[in-house]
């Protein structure tokens, strides 16, 4: 809707408008008395580790199922099992590992071939490679309303706060040069403000703009709402307003960008890792504990080694697609606590590194994947993204604070580099007025060009 010349040509208040309605009738579809009656049955199982089990249990072997009987892929790959479907010995353990390739290269012999109902098509951002299309029922789409529901309670939303929404939606059109760089959505108390024309001449508008509509909750990209803090920092200011939390979802935190967020902006951060294909979720609770949920899917992680493990999941909440042990390629790093504070009994990891296919080759010809203390350090530095198209050269794109970001600091940036991937690399460090984002928003914390590296 936001590219089409019908949105594109209105004038802002009108743009309002067609937000706010298109709002509106997604809120009518997803927040009805069946998203509310699954919220409720969901809630009832944080506090109870054998409800939660039991529940787990059954669903999973309701997709094993399912998918065994109504999906080509599965009944190919199930035939020997069929025998033994009602009984015992069918375990998840029987079927295999799949990847995103197994599934770009059939992806009609993954659907349900019995569901008669209607379909909502969408697809991965496709940042680290091929966008996947992965096709939706309807209840797929209300269940998982129901769990971004009680992630949003998590954070101590209530009905009548008001939302900032600072992601990947082209509300604004990217030729507009002008402010106001956000819109509104009457019917959902938020403000939407886009991630593309977040450049430092903007940053203070965009504060200004969510402090004077009273935000109570940002839910954002941790790319946005971290260059915001940064600026905040860079400015020694902290957010004019009270907020509740701070939401992310959709990139990788880094724990020192969590770090700048929750001072800058006085409250917590809510992290939530998901992915498109809903294979699984991981939300932070009040106590800043990664929980595994484990009513959303189910998960294994498979130890790739260097004490990290990657994620493998299978959906519950899409019948229509179901997908058993689906690859991720994102890693995380398991924690050694089995209880939180919080008292939810979901499994506890330390912390997500992440995607797979954002990394830098080294000066040896091996992938760097864990980026994150390059920045560590740098002052002045509010946004950074890392670009390779030779193997001896790493370009740094900046948005800086030029008033901090001196050439001290410039070295020091050129110096993490090199300690990170060998003395021998060239750097080249490129001030930009934004970090060019991919179509959907985001920010990809490196783009390497190197084929044939370790």
């Amino acid at each position: 809707m936001f590219t089409s010349k019908i949105y594109t040509v209105q004038p802002v208040f009108l743009q309002n408008w067609l937000v706010s309605l298109r709002d509106f009738a997604r809120k009518k579809i997803r927040n009805n008395k069946k998203m509310f009656d699954i919220l409720e049955e969901i809630k009832s199982l944080e506090y109870d580790k054998k409800k939660a089990a039991n529940y787990q249990g059954r669903v999973l072997f309701d997709v094993l199922k399912h998918a065994s009987k109504n999906t080509e892929f599965y009944q190919e790959k199930a035939n020997n099992l069929l025998q033994t479907i009602d009984s015992e010995k069918f375990v998840i353990e029987n079927f295999q590992l799949i990847s995103k390739e197994q599934i770009l290269a059939s992806p009609l012999s993954f659907r349900d071939n019995s569901y008669k109902g209607a379909t909502i098509s969408g697809s991965t951002s496709g940042t680290t490679g091929t966008p996947l299309s992965i096709p939706q029922s309807m209840d797929s789409v209300i269940r998982e309303q129901a769990f971004v529901h009680r992630m949003l309670q998590w954070a101590g939303y209530e009905q009548e706060d008001r939302r900032a929404w600072i992601r990947g939606d082209l509300i604004i059109p990217i030729s507009q040069k002008n402010p106001p760089y956000w819109r509104y959505s009457w019917f959902e108390n938020m403000i939407m403000l886009s991630s593309f024309h977040m450049t430092k001449e903007a940053l203070p508008l965009y504060i200004q703009a969510m402090a004077d509509y009273g935000v109570d909750i940002i839910q954002a990209y941790p790319s946005s709402i971290a260059t915001l803090a940064k600026y905040l920092e860079s400015q020694n200011e902290y957010y004019p307003g009270k907020i509740k939390s701070v939401i992310t979802s959709s990139e990788s935190l880094t724990p020192e960008d969590r770090q700048v967020i929750e001072e800058r902006f006085r409250c917590k951060v809510f992290d939530w890792y998901g992915q498109f294909e809903r294979v699984a979720a991981i939300a932070n609770c009040e106590h800043g504990r990664y929980h595994v949920l484990t009513d959303y899917s189910y998960v294994e992680f498979l130890d790739v080694g260097n004490g990290q493990h990657e994620i493998v999941g299978t959906n519950f909440n899409n019948l229509y697609y179901p997908l058993i042990r689906y690859k991720t390629g994102d890693h995380v790093i398991l924690s050694k606590e089995t209880e939180c504070p919080c008292g939810r009994v979901y499994p506890i990891v330390e912390r997500i590194e992440g995607r797979i296919g954002d990394y830098l080759v080294g000066e040896n010809g091996q992938k760097v994947h864990i980026l994150n203390h390059i920045p560590k350090g740098v002052k002045g530095l509010l946004a950074s993204q890392f670009v390779q198209d030779t193997a001896d050269c790493i370009q740094a794109v900046v948005v800086i604070d030029p008033e901090i970001f001196d050439n001290a600091q410039k070295q020091q940036l050129v110096t993490n580099i090199k300690d990170r991937l060998g003395q021998s690399m060239s750097v080249e460090v490129k001030a930009v007025d934004s970090i060019p984002r991919t179509k959907n928003g985001k920010v990809r914390q490196a783009i390497c060009n190197i084929k044939d590296a370790l």
